[in-house]
């Protein structure tokens, strides 16, 4: 291809290699009923100043570049680089299952960080065994967030609530899933039964002294 042939094409020639710009107006009708309604195509997003390849494109390598950088190499502004790999965000977001479909057993648990001064509570699916939520703080207030962010459906679904025995687990679970039961995880379960035998074995019934790891005072 000629230079001439290749500027008449609206080919731009960058670091050695041809960079190619197609540029398509899209039909718009003004309807008086809807305003003004652009076509939609199948190579690009309603609305989308660029193609659906190109988007992609963006996203990803704003995954292994800095923002200024993918925006240089694709000649976009810094700004339109952020929103399209957003917009592509949103629509991977939009696609996929949600993570409360499907839940019959979940488990709840609270956690501490920041040496106990910061506490965060954390919602498991027990079948799929992965983090479904989690929010700072705890209490029943906490809770009542998860079972807002479900549907109607969704919380029906729900069978199994299992956690420790904090006071507040009950009237939320029963509150919002009245049909499920309501267990004690395994984990607290032997750690309390844990807790018990170091009590009676630290206890020397018969001089009534205390043990201490291996060696006793009689």
């Amino acid at each position: 291809m000629t230079r001439a042939a290749a500027c008449a094409a609206g080919v731009a020639r960058t670091s050695g290699c041809w960079r190619v710009e197609l540029v398509a107006a899209m039909p718009r009708v003004d309807c008086p009923r809807c305003g003004v309604v652009v076509a939609s195509v199948p190579w690009a997003e309603p609305g989308s100043r660029f193609t659906r390849d190109f988007e992609a494109e963006c996203a990803w390598l704003m995954t292994v570049a800095n923002q200024k950088t993918v925006s240089g190499f694709l000649h976009v502004s810094w700004r339109t680089a952020g929103t399209v790999a957003r917009r592509v965000a949103e629509r991977v977001k939009a696609s996929m299952p949600s993570p409360f479909d499907g839940l019959h057993a979940i488990g709840v648990d609270e956690t501490s960080h920041r040496k106990g001064h910061t506490y965060l509570t954390v919602v498991v699916d027990h079948e799929r065994h992965r983090v479904i939520w989690a929010h700072g703080g705890y209490g029943g207030d906490v809770f009542d967030l998860f079972f807002k962010a479900l549907t109607p459906g969704q919380r029906e679904s729900i069978r199994v609530v299992t956690g420790d025995g904090t006071h507040w687990i009950d009237p939320c679970t029963g509150r919002w899933c009245p049909a499920a039961e309501r267990v004690l995880d395994g984990f607290h379960i032997v750690s309390w039964m844990t807790d018990a035998l170091d009590g009676i074995r630290n206890t020397d019934p018969r001089a009534g002294s205390t043990v201490h790891g291996n060696s006793r005072n009689y």
